[in-house]
């Protein structure tokens, strides 16, 4: 069945193609076949000429009936249209795809849909890039970012009010996003500062916030008295001044060696997400440590790595002390002397696990204002080891030190402790439920006892 549509509708599809090549392109008259331009014509006429019979004035029926040709080419126009939209749909379900309207829609989205209308669901919300790229301005992207917040948070207030859950999450990503691209507005030393776009947007991030505390009092409105409410974020943020290239600072220090191949170009997110060749010129063979992701070195392991060199024991843990030392005392804004990492934190001090393995050997903190550069985020290894960031992105969480770049914890239920941390809140929430915390799971319950309730 499915084939046989499939075969009617390129058919259509030719069919008017055709026609309208026929009745607009070619310069002589078309041979007197099937064709659509002629039912249409044919069939308007009729009504048009009953129309121009009933005006008595030879001149003024002659001038009506001249207007014909002109105004049946719209009226052809659209049911070419037409005809191609039908065509196309016919060919689509036909090549297998599903086609289903409001109405088709079922479960939890469907029923969203049908109570709100359309909400944003896959991808960053935010358009964060736009902004980056020059194709919005700062305006722009405020308006679209509240109206992200807004189909976020009614989705939550919607779930809230069903009142047919145990526990409900709701994540509000806008008090991100703004800090990514807006941070430079708040930082008078960042490259990227900009006295007039200050005076308009400097108080961006602090609106936002405004908008979350609003947002929660909704919440709170709802919920019966006694309901627990955890509000969690999951990391801080700092200004984003200057980025380092990680790499190449391992290559300068001996740890990866560079082949005599020229070097590779720019890496971009289209490498990432479509398979991109990396590290196309480094040396295996002498490469000790690579860096990749934010602020993540792994060291040339053997067993792990395809050409590794580095043998665990006691070559692995006294490359990562050496390591470890050298990244505090050397790697150094060379404008101004600063330490650019406060803190190393080595693979077996802060993970275990079946998966300890796969980790990143060392982790880096950095000290506000330094985060890794993009190049270095994809493996690359530019030119150079520190440089401004004159992004608009320029304010970030990731790879800086954990222990200056606290989120926030808030409850309405007291807590058996003056320092949660953000592992705590999976166990917390079993033990509200219950269920067993088994040992693999990291954190400690935060409620000396279940509160009852929600």
């Amino acid at each position: 069945m499915r084939t046989l549509v499939l075969i009617l509708g390129a058919t259509l599809i030719g069919w008017v193609l055709w026609d309208t090549f026929e009745t607009i392109l070619l310069p002589r008259r078309a041979p007197n076949r099937f064709r659509s331009s002629q039912l249409v014509l044919r069939w308007l006429w009729h009504p048009w000429v009953v129309v121009a019979s009933l005006i008595a004035k030879r001149s003024r029926r002659e001038g009506f009936l001249a207007y014909y040709a002109l105004l049946s080419l719209p009226v052809l126009l659209i049911v070419w249209a037409l005809n191609l939209v039908l065509g196309f749909a016919m060919v689509h379900w036909g090549a297998g795809s599903k086609m289903i309207g409001v109405e088709g829609l079922t479960g939890f989205a469907g029923d969203l849909y049908k109570r709100l209308g359309p909400f944003r669901t896959l991808g960053w919300a935010e358009a964060t890039w736009p902004l980056e790229e020059g194709r919005m301005d700062e305006t722009t992207f405020m308006d679209d970012l509240y109206r992200a917040f807004d189909d976020r948070a009614q989705v939550i207030l919607d779930r809230l009010n069903h009142r047919d859950w145990d526990l409900l999450v709701g994540v509000i990503e806008s008090t991100d996003r703004v800090q990514h691209m807006m941070y430079r507005l708040i930082d008078e030393k960042h490259p990227g500062y900009d006295p007039a776009l200050a005076a308009k947007h400097g108080d961006a991030i602090l609106r936002v916030y405004r908008r979350a505390d609003q947002f929660v009092a909704q919440v709170m409105e709802i919920l019966d008295p006694g309901t627990t409410i955890m509000i969690v974020s999951d990391h801080g943020f700092h200004t984003w001044r200057k980025a380092v290239n990680l790499n190449t600072w391992l290559v300068e220090k001996g740890y990866m060696v560079l082949n005599n191949q020229p070097a590779p170009g720019e890496k971009k997110l289209d490498d990432l997400f479509g398979g991109g060749t990396y590290f196309e010129n480094v040396d295996w063979a002498k490469t000790r440590a690579y860096a990749m992701g934010l602020g993540q070195i792994y060291f040339n392991l053997r067993g792990r790595e395809g050409q590794g060199i580095v043998s665990p024991g006691a070559e692995y843990t006294a490359l990562a002390d050496e390591l470890a030392n050298r990244l505090k005392a050397e790697l150094v804004d060379p404008e101004n002397g600063v330490k650019i990492a406060r803190n190393v934190y080595k693979r077996d001090d802060i993970y275990k696990g079946e998966f300890l393995g796969e980790a990143s050997d060392l982790q880096l903190g950095f000290e506000d204002g330094y985060r890794v550069s993009w190049q270095t985020t994809l493996g690359g290894a530019p030119a150079g080891i520190v440089y401004d960031n004159k992004k608009k992105w320029s304010g970030d969480h990731g790879g800086f030190d954990y222990q200056t770049t606290a989120g926030v914890f808030l409850t309405n239920r007291p807590v058996s402790t003056t320092t949660p941390r953000i592992i705590d809140i999976a166990p917390t929430v079993l033990k509200f439920f219950d269920v067993p915390i088994t040992d693999s799971i990291d954190g400690k319950a935060l409620f000396t006892k279940n509160p009852g309730g929600r």
